[in-house]
């Protein structure tokens, strides 16, 4: 019997959810589904091979599964799924959970049946569906306990959502950072894949002697934090330009395989740091700033906000989209506050980045250069 094929779209932020899905699926129908999850392992930023190797599944599917939190209600990327699907007259079933309702949904998620992850029937419905499209019994499975491992799934996601949310509301005193320091942090296939001139337009964006490193392994950075700590240099503000975990927040110098973004092993252990070791680096430091600049990774930005303040994107974000953002994020912020910068940012590249503030008043936080320092990335030097 041939494969059922089966798209599922997701937030990366969401992520467990469908790991969770596929598990159950894969194993109750015996292997039966090819299931192709919208991002596997690691978060990857659209490109040409990635974006491609998605439509192939995408035309190829006969089962559309969208999971639809409010958060993914509101995401663009997941509507152009859907109406892809709806195009080519694909199934499509929305599976609702962290307090989204089936008849909630927006059109044109709305415009199919949808059901509930936490609720028994719900998922037995699921379960009917798929065992119709393959000519097969409804698998003899206990829907009770399955939707309570997914009750679980919501209230961890549900108390993330919420420490993301209050983390943008805090304020405080007014801070100044004079001369900051910025950390760039990359790896080398990050760069081969085209993101170098992202890179190259953040430090332009900064005046010519400011001081700055850019390291691409786990050694580098701990090198370079040492330092930080023994007194020989400050860092204010860590740029990511690197692959990261959606699930974990885990961040990878070493290769990840694409376009799934499961790490690359090859036969040894991966050059990676854990968010929890990237939040303990950033305490000691005294960080006052990370800009998340390589994907969507509420993992890493809610470990991260009891030590220091974060900016990170909110959808899937192009290159030159992201290019755009940090061309203008980081020359408007040598004038105005770290909030008017992020949303003039937003604005002028129709990137949407949040500002998540912790400890530090970065609605108020201004970071300055002398005057005769400062090298615009708009226009010619003054």
């Amino acid at each position: 019997m041939p494969q059922l094929e089966v798209f599922v779209s997701h937030l990366h932020i969401e992520s467990k959810f469908a790991d969770l899905l596929r598990v159950h699926l894969d194993r109750d129908f015996i292997g039966l589904l090819d299931l192709f999850i919208s991002t596997d392992s690691t978060s990857i930023p659209v490109g040409t091979q990635w974006f491609q190797v998605l439509l192939d599944k995408l035309r190829s599917a006969r089962l559309q599964l969208i999971l639809c939190s409010p958060e993914a209600a509101k995401r663009s990327w997941i509507h152009y799924e859907a109406g892809g699907a709806r195009v080519r007259d694909i199934e499509v079933i929305p599976l609702c959970h962290s307090g989204m309702k089936p008849e909630h949904l927006p059109v044109p998620l709305g415009m199919s049946q949808g059901m509930c992850l936490s609720d028994p029937s719900g998922l037995k419905q699921l379960y009917t569906k798929i065992s119709e499209m393959l000519f097969s019994h409804v698998p003899d499975i206990d829907f009770i306990a399955l939707s309570k491992r997914f009750e679980a799934l919501e209230a961890e996601y549900v108390a993330q959502m919420n420490a993301d949310t209050s983390a943008g509301l805090k304020t405080n005193h007014e801070s100044i950072v004079k001369d900051p320091h910025v950390l760039c942090i990359s790896s080398q296939q990050y760069l081969q894949l085209g993101f170098e001139n992202q890179l190259e337009v953040v430090l332009a964006a900064f005046p010519k002697d400011l001081r700055h490193d850019r390291v691409l392994t786990s050694i580098e950075l701990q090198d370079v934090m040492r330092k930080q700590q023994r007194g020989k240099q400050s860092i204010d503000i860590v740029h990511i330009a690197a692959f990261v975990c959606p699930r974990s927040g885990t961040l990878y110098f070493s290769d990840v395989s694409l376009p799934t973004g499961a790490p690359n092993h090859c036969g040894g252990q991966a050059d990676s740091v854990s968010a929890e070791a990237l939040a303990m680096l950033f305490k000691d430091s005294c960080v006052r700033l990370v800009v998340i600049a390589s994907g969507d990774s509420l993992a890493l930005a809610t470990t991260l906000l009891p030590v220091t303040n974060v900016v990170a994107p909110r959808d899937i974000v192009t290159a030159d989209g992201m290019a755009r953002w940090v061309a203008t994020f980081y020359d408007t912020l040598k004038t105005q506050s770290l909030a008017n910068a992020c949303s003039f940012a937003g604005l002028m590249s129709h990137v949407s980045m949040k500002l998540l503030t912790q400890q530090v008043a970065t609605s108020d936080l201004n970071l300055e250069w002398p005057s005769d320092q400062v090298s615009p990335v708009f226009g010619k030097p003054q």
